[in-house]
């Protein structure tokens, strides 16, 4: 038997609040404000919204006097700040009374909380923002000098620049000035704390994007002087800068009259490997570019498209008619459109557009062959009218059978006549004047004679790549007769400068063939495939062989081909220093209590891991296991498997072992045990996917909590993002009135005008800020998506007391539950209850 346990959801910080707009939020929200005392049916009935219920409940805990604002027409941003204003005992009636507009008295009121000055500020010139930069400026450790950005005139994104370089200690001086945008004046900031300040002749020639690149160059090493003082603009000399810090030999193949995206082109191409001369010139735009190298990379002759008068959707239609291996030259004359194009590549693909070869023998010529003779013309026309008993086809008309009956008229056949009369009924390819020489010479009149063969088409092979590694690798471990995992064979795979990886073999184009009409069968050319990509390999100079640029560790994944360097040990212990390396790093043997190891690549442990702290960009493999009785963790941007777990704290991709002991596991993917022994005892284990386990909890009752889907921070987030939206989309609606209004009145007077300035700016700042919110919105919503099919599989048993959270749902196993097939818990279909279901 299981429970639902609403007492546990604070403790799983499962729902606090509102975590979206949906039907399912408000129900929540409701059943949180009866709890908090109110009248839930009062509250249905007058309509609120989850937002307004939220303030509503909060108003409740907090024991204020909700009837202030137990109104369903107020904003529940309005909700919000007079029940702040009740909570914290502060009148702001004054200000309502002088006009402020709700976020302008938010902004006072968080002021007066703090003790500050707000007379500074409550002034009808500065709007809300920049009201919030000077309470910033003089409430944040003491205060920075806000002198320096009082003037109304800044905008509030100005004002924030000039704040942070006063907290960071910069000399602002040189841009604290109202004609200097706020975008320069963020490049300034930045590349003064990094310790590059530009002289007063650069901030005053070059915009912030250059600037910017000023700012990266000096960070990556890299001099891009030249470029500047050449006038390349921001998104070239960007561009450019990766290329120099790539070492790539960018310069031998650029002009200042391409445009930063064509350079972009031309970088990605030199990073891939390919022959950027063919395309790295002026008369091609980027597009075109684009289209050119994606033909290199996939190993084409872009040759019958490499022509600076074909537009790019031309260039694409051509290309992609090579790489199926077609016959482009049907359709690649610029008199067609990229829309015909299209259209006669896909009749093309789909068989439909047919060739004819021209005939082998002229009609005149086979005419000719009756010499005149009058009973041959007779013989030929009485043929001609019954030539379904002289002609049989077969195997798609590939071969011709020809038979000649007995004449009651006792006219003969001669060869002339058959060849004729072949023609006349348009079998034009592959006769055999042999055959029939010697069916006219038999009079064999029974007998079907092979007169006439088509060609048989013979099909391109596609190109393919002959790797010199084991591409098959073990990177999973081995599950013995028992069903538990021997992560042994789990190794790396090690190459040395020089060494050949692969080469290859390119596509061949196949041999047409025809029928015995002349029709023309179409080859299915081979396909070409891209080019390996990856990093720490090259392409030698007959670009099919691929070699080692220096000795290090080779993964292999999705045709990807990535070359780390290594460092191998023995051991690790604590009297070692802590091991920081960009690569990968193999210890052969144990890694002993108290050790440290950062690596940007994979870590691997041959033997076991005690009490140590392990950080990997990569995979982290630990093949005796992990045991932390005092402290350890493991973080990995990849996934993480041992042969155990031990109290480990791990926080990965995809996270799995034998068996889980008292270990904190967070996993953005999946948590999984081996085999029908393997168990997760004790300890949380949170995972967006799910997990899959023989057996979860233990019968001595160790709490064990499985934590699945969505988590807490994570619906946190996207509630702080939901309601900013609808704050600012509140604070929108209040520039745009007073924009309206300011319509209505006209331009008065110069500081009117000033004002409607700064109204019409705000308004874009606005704008441009939601539409950022609704960007990382989308982007949690993709993450909760993801979570939204969690379950928990178990195949053995699932013991009393363990505890399981899907979905923010809370069930408890009050009893001990065996399984001879699966046990699935997972959240139902409305998501207010977890269901077991068995099988």
């Amino acid at each position: 038997m299981a429970t639902q346990e609403t007492d546990l959801i604070s403790e799983f910080n499962v729902y606090s609040g509102l975590d979206s707009f949906d039907q399912n939020s408000l129900e929540k929200e409701l059943d949180l404000c009866k709890y908090a005392g109110a009248d839930v049916d009062k509250l249905r009935a007058l309509k609120f919204n989850a937002l307004q219920l939220a303030e509503i409940r909060k108003g409740l805990t907090d024991k204020v006097d909700i009837s202030k604002y137990l109104d369903p027409k107020m904003p529940w941003t309005e909700m919000e700040e007079l029940r702040l204003e009740m909570t914290q005992n502060i009148d702001m009636t004054k200000y309502r009374e002088e006009g402020f507009d709700l976020r302008q008295i938010s902004q006072i009121r968080q002021g007066i909380q703090n003790g500050i000055d707000v007379s500074v500020y409550a002034k009808k010139e500065y709007l809300a923002d920049q009201m919030r930069e000077l309470r910033l400026g003089m409430s944040k450790n003491g205060g920075v000098p806000i002198i320096f950005f009082q003037d109304p005139q800044y905008d509030n994104l100005q004002m924030r620049e000039i704040r942070k370089g006063l907290e960071a200690g910069i000399d602002i001086s040189s841009y604290a000035a109202v004609d200097v945008p706020y975008m320069k004046m963020r490049a300034i900031r930045h590349s003064a704390e990094d310790g590059l300040f530009f002289t007063g002749q650069e901030i005053a020639r070059y915009n912030a994007n250059i600037l910017n690149q000023m700012h990266k160059a000096y960070l990556d090493n890299v001099d891009i002087s030249r470029y500047i003082k050449e006038r390349f603009d921001g998104e070239q000399i960007e561009q450019i800068r990766i290329g120099l810090k790539e070492g790539l030999p960018i310069d031998e193949f650029i002009t200042g009259d391409m445009r930063g995206d064509a350079i972009k082109e031309i970088r990605i191409g030199l990073e891939n490997g390919v022959d950027v001369g063919k395309y790295a010139d002026g008369a091609y735009g980027w597009q075109q570019m684009y289209e050119m190298r994606m033909g290199l990379e996939h190993q084409i002759d872009i040759t019958p498209y490499s022509k600076p008068l074909y537009r790019a959707d031309q260039m694409r239609e051509i290309r992609l008619g090579l790489e199926d291996g077609l016959d482009v030259s049907q359709y690649s004359t610029m008199m067609y459109t990229a829309k015909d194009m299209r259209r006669i590549r896909e009749l093309m693909l789909s068989g439909e557009y047919q060739a004819v070869l021209p005939d082998e023998t002229p009609e005149v010529a086979a005419l000719d062959r009756t010499g005149g003779v009058k009973d041959g013309k007779v013989l030929l026309e009485s043929m001609l009218e019954n030539k379904d008993l002289y002609l049989s086809f077969t195997q798609n008309d590939m071969l011709c059978w020809m038979k000649l009956p007995l004449r009651a008229d006792g006219m003969e056949y001669t060869e002339d006549v058959v060849l004729t009369f072949l023609f006349k009924c348009n079998v034009r390819k592959g006769v055999n004047r042999d055959i029939i020489a010697d069916m006219v010479k038999e009079h064999n009149h029974n007998q079907k004679y092979l007169v006439a063969s088509g060609k048989e088409v013979v099909d391109g092979s596609d190109g393919y790549y002959e790797y010199f590694f084991d591409t098959e690798a073990n990177t999973e471990p081995v599950i013995l007769k028992d069903g538990t995992a021997d992560l042994s064979n789990m190794d790396l795979i090690q190459v040395h400068v020089g060494d050949k990886l692969a080469e290859y073999h390119r596509a061949t184009r196949g041999v047409d063939g025809f029928n015995v009409y002349g029709e023309v069968v179409k080859a299915k050319a081979g396909k070409e495939i891209p080019i390996l990509k990856g990093e720490g390999f090259m392409i030698l100079s007959d670009r099919v062989t691929y070699v080692a640029k220096y000795t290090g560790a080779l993964t292999f994944n999705d045709g990807i081909i990535n070359i780390q360097k290594i460092m191998v040990m023995p051991e690790v212990k604590i009297t070692d220093k802590k091991i920081s390396y960009d690569g990968v790093v193999y210890v052969t043997g144990d890694v002993n209590s108290g050790s440290v190891i950062y690596a940007s690549g994979d870590i691997i442990i041959g033997g076991h891991m005690e009490s140590s702290e392990i950080n990997s960009g990569g995979n982290v493999i630990i093949k005796g296991g992990a045991t932390c009785p005092i402290r350890g963790s493991i973080t990995a941007q990849g996934d993480v498997s041992a042969k155990f777990f031990e109290g480990v704290t791990i926080n990965a991709k995809n996270i799995s072992a034998n068996y889980f002991i008292n270990c904190t596991t967070n996993a953005q993917g999946l948590i999984k045990t081996y085999g029908r022994a393997g168990i997760i005892y004790g300890g949380t284990c949170q995972s967006l996917f799910g997990i899959e386990s023989a057996v979860v909890g233990n019968k001595s009752g160790a709490k064990t909590i499985i934590n699945l889907g969505v988590n807490g921070a994570l619906l946190g987030e996207f509630n702080s993002i939901q309601k900013t939206i609808s704050r600012e989309e509140e604070d929108l609606n209040t520039l745009i009135k007073e924009k309206n209004r300011l319509q209505e009145i006209g331009a008065v007077d110069r500081q009117q005008m000033q004002w409607k300035i700064k109204i019409n700016a705000a308004i874009g700042m606005k704008e441009s800020k939601i539409k950022e919110l609704l960007q990382k919105k989308g982007k949690l919503e993709e993450e909760i998506n993801k979570g939204s099919q969690a379950q928990a599989v178990i195949t053995e048993m699932v013991y009393a007391g363990t505890i399981f959270v899907i979905d923010g749902i809370v069930y408890r196993a009050e009893s001990d539950r065996r399984t001879y097939d699966k046990l699935t818990y997972k959240a139902d279909a409305l998501r207010e209850n977890v269901v077991v279901m068995e099988g």
